[in-house]
Order: C-alpha cells, then sequence, then structure tokens
C-alpha cells in the first residue's frame, strides 16, 4: 500500500526561475542514474527478493527515492516559471510547450524508459549494481552543484546527494552480509577464474592487487598457451585442477538441488 504525503521528505526552495539550469536538472528526473530509475529498481528488485531484511532494505530505499523525484520535480516546475507568454529562446521550449512541468525525459530530452532498470533475481548483483548506481548519481549531483548559483536549489542537492551516499553505505553494507552467497559464491569455480590475462603489448604494463597476489597468476601471452585454430572434437580435458570438464552441469552453479531432467524414453536403446 502506497500513501502520499503531502509533506515533502526535504523542502525546496528555489529563489528564481532558470529554465536553463531546470534542462540540466532533467537528468535527475527522466535520465539513466535519476530518482525514477532508482525507485522503479529497488522496488522491481524487492517484489523478488526472498531475504526479508534486504526486501525491507530495498522497499525503503525505493520510498525514498520517490520522495525525492517529488522533490526535483517540484524544483524543476519552479525553475521553469510562468510559461503563459515564453520568449521564442526559452532555454525550456519543451517543457513550456507541454504543460509547464517536468517531463520524463533526461536532459537531452531522451525519454525514459523501463531498460534503465537492473534487475536479475541474484541479490549480490543486484545490491553490487544499486551502490554503483548511488555513486553514479552523486557525481551527477555534483556536477549540477557547478550549474548553478541559487542558494535553495544548492542546498536541495547538497541534501540530495548525502543522501545517495548514505544509500551506497546501505547498499555495500548489505553486500558484505551476503558474502559468499549467490554468484559470489561460485566466482573462481576454475582455474581461469584466478588469472589475469595482459593482452596488450608495449611500454605501460602495470601490475597491483587486480592482477597479482591474492592467488592470482599472471598470463602475458595466453593464446600461446591455451589457444589455436577454431576446429572441430570432443570436448577437451580439464587444463586444470580446478577446471570443469566433460559432463559439467551449469544448473547446479546456482541451485546444488537441481537434477537435469531425463528425456522422454531415454531408457529406451536407440539403434
Amino acid at each position: 500500500m502506497f500513501k502520499h504525503v503531502k509533506d515533502m521528505e526535504y523542502t525546496v526552495h528555489v529563489d528564481r526561475p532558470d529554465p536553463r539550469f531546470a534542462v540540466l536538472l532533467l537528468e535527475q528526473f527522466g535520465g539513466g542514474n535519476g530518482e525514477l530509475k532508482a525507485a522503479m529498481q529497488y522496488f522491481s528488485q524487492s517484489l523478488g527478493c526472498n531475504n526479508v531484511q534486504i526486501r525491507d532494505l530495498l522497499q525503503d530505499i525505493a520510498a525514498e527515492e520517490l520522495s525525492h523525484l517529488e522533490m526535483v520535480g517540484e524544483c524543476l516546475a519552479m525553475l521553469i516559471g510562468p510559461v503563459d507568454n515564453i520568449p521564442r529562446d526559452f532555454a525550456a521550449n519543451h517543457m513550456a510547450l507541454l504543460g509547464g512541468g517536468p517531463l520524463l525525459v533526461n536532459s537531452a530530452g531522451v525519454p525514459w524508459t523501463a531498460n534503465f532498470v537492473n534487475s536479475t533475481g541474484d541479490l549480490y548483483t543486484d545490491l553490487s549494481s544499486n551502490a554503483g548506481a548511488e555513486l553514479r548519481a552523486k557525481l551527477i549531483y555534483e556536477r549540477l552543484l557547478q550549474q548553478t548559483d541559487d542558494a535553495g536549489v544548492k542546498d536541495m542537492i547538497r541534501f540530495l546527494l548525502s543522501r545517495e551516499e548514505s544509500h551506497n553505505f546501505s547498499f555495500m553494507q548489505a553486500i558484505e552480509s551476503i558474502k559468499g552467497s549467490g554468484v559470489n559464491k561460485d566466482f573462481r569455480d576454475s582455474d581461469f577464474s584466478k588469472k589475469y590475462m595482459n593482452m596488450s603489448t608495449g611500454q605501460g604494463d602495470s601490475r597491483g592487487p587486480w592482477n597479482e597476489g591474492n592467488g592470482i597468476s599472471y598470463e602475458d601471452n595466453p593464446n600461446e598457451k591455451y589457444g589455436g585454430p577454431a576446429q572441430y572434437g570432443k570436448d577437451p580435458q580439464a587444463t586444470g585442477t580446478k577446471e570443469v570438464g566433460p559432463g559439467y552441469n551449469d544448473h547446479t552453479r546456482n541451485n546444488s538441488q537441481y537434477a537435469q531432467p531425463r528425456p522422454q524414453n531415454s531408457d529406451k536403446t536407440v539403434n
């Protein structure tokens, strides 16, 4: 059940109309890293989440993102200002012509789409996506701060930016609580999962914790060791101690209880 409270989460003040900045702020209303995308993504994920604690987290933040959408929308309407008689060079013509309020488009006029929403059903994957989404939203708010001198608008943006930081922290902590589950449990299920392939030549090769230590082996020319012309033939034998071989069933990665269905008449001898 949803119930709209007419008071906003954080009061929005605008000193004066600024249609130019309104167009930029549309990025956080109908853009791919905006408030509507976040609300729809987290709510969609929550519906398929069987972890009651993380389901609660997702729905709490989704509801707050809708509150942020309301704040950004109210701010946009005030930034556009009166549209009864607009000049030809009005910076937000498309909003003035279509009702005088914010449109579900980004700053370039591209419509909002459900393609912005990422929901896989794997909690580790979804929470990682959410943590990144909060950082992208924070980055856009940081850049928007540089584009306005309106004290009230900047105050709202600083609040929203701080909330993105808070949500990112919550998602990162949730990720820590489910480490070793879902797709994270299946990570490094072969020898190749612990190899770094150096695919560039010339000066400038860098080494760091992403390609050394932690059991990682560094391969300079993987094609010389593993590659060759394409060829027909049977499945190769396992090439390492952990590498999967013939008969490996991918379904067992995420569901150890999965039983491969037997085809009908499987007991009959085929001549």
